[in-house]
């Protein structure tokens, strides 16, 4: 099957595109770095998507999926669906030219597909996509009231328009090969020898290694393994203070990244460490990239209420901060400060 990265086109240009370890490479260590790369994008990526709390929004419209859209794709618009007949919020991008203030002068909206199909009189098999005016200011008093009612408003992530996909990609991989290289130096900790293996004890020696993993208080050895001289000391590099110098560096990049989220980090925990300044020039960066997200939230919401007439409110969520600190405790990330 081409899925498993073994045949078709995938095995002539796996390694070109991919690298040696490949799209689906078969190395242990190489999977396990790319499963604690998984884990920390997925956590990181829900601490994203609940940052802000929208409030107003009719029941057609699910604030989950704003969020999602934002993050992913960089463009949600709102608008009045006429198939539907009601007020929705989807993914779009931009479509045509764009105006003196470089926005959209029109927008396609689109769901899971474009399947036009109907059953009779019915409703749509599947969202259709279109094309809705966009909102501008400077033109919109000037369309008739049938036309208001079809103009589409759209929400940014931020004012350049660009999703924080990146980011969190960023410092999920710095993130995933820190935590790989602890888990290593972790492991390595445990034995400072080697066990070497000639042909007629290769299996015999790979059991002991085995043993040593599980904690095995004795190992038996027999006759022929007792006469050969198969433990041998080796300098693995380990040093003594490594461990604690890669944690710090790894809560220090989890926190930059929840930093640039707008997401109080956890050396917050400990400002009776530091002076008043220090706290309040932290504070001060951390609301600084929270208004870069919530500011074209909020310019969102106030025109919506002049197109379509909704009270729509967004804050930021301060309760993210207390599920950012869990995760990062059930990943030992600030253990090493207290």
């Amino acid at each position: 099957m081409a899925g498993n990265g073994t045949g078709g086109a995938n095995q002539i240009y796996n390694e070109f595109l991919f690298g040696k370890e490949g799209q689906f490479s078969r190395s242990t260590a190489a999977q396990r770095e790319q499963m604690i790369y998984r884990v920390l994008k997925r956590n990181i990526m829900e601490l994203a998507l609940n940052r802000f709390k929208w409030e107003g929004f009719p029941e057609t419209v699910n604030t989950r999926f704003v969020e999602m859209a934002l993050l992913f794709n960089g463009c949600a618009v709102a608008y009045n669906d006429k198939d539907y007949d009601k007020f929705l919020v989807v993914k779009a991008t931009g479509t045509g030219s764009v105006n003196m203030v470089d926005d959209p002068v029109a927008f396609t909206v689109f769901g899971p597909g474009s399947y036009t199909q109907t059953k009779g009189v019915g409703d749509p098999v599947m969202f259709r996509s279109k094309n809705i005016r966009a909102y501008m200011p400077m033109t919109f008093e000037r369309l008739s009231e049938k036309d208001k009612k079809q103009v589409g408003v759209p929400i940014w992530p931020n004012y350049l328009r660009i999703s924080e996909m990146d980011t969190i990609e960023l410092y999920a991989t710095r993130l995933a090969t820190i935590e790989r290289t602890l888990e290593i130096n972790s492991k390595n900790a445990r034995r400072n020898k080697v066990l070497v293996a000639t042909p007629n004890t290769q299996l015999s020696v790979m059991n002991f290694n085995r043993k040593i993993d599980e904690g095995v208080d004795g190992i038996v050895v027999t006759a022929p393994m007792g006469e050969e001289e198969v433990i041998k000391a080796l300098d693995l590099g380990i040093e003594a203070d490594a461990y604690d110098k890669l944690s710090l560096l790894r809560t220090r990049w989890w926190n930059e990244c929840m930093g640039l989220l707008g997401i109080d980090n956890a050396n917050q925990d400990k400002k009776e460490r530091l002076v008043a300044s220090e706290v309040g020039a932290n504070d001060s960066q951390t609301d600084s990239m929270r208004y870069v997200s919530l500011n074209s939230r909020r310019q969102a919401c106030d025109q919506i209420k002049e197109v379509f007439g909704y009270e729509i409110t967004v804050d930021f969520n301060v309760e993210i901060e207390a599920q950012a600190k869990a995760m990062a405790e059930q990943s030992g990330i600030g253990q090493e400060e207290k």
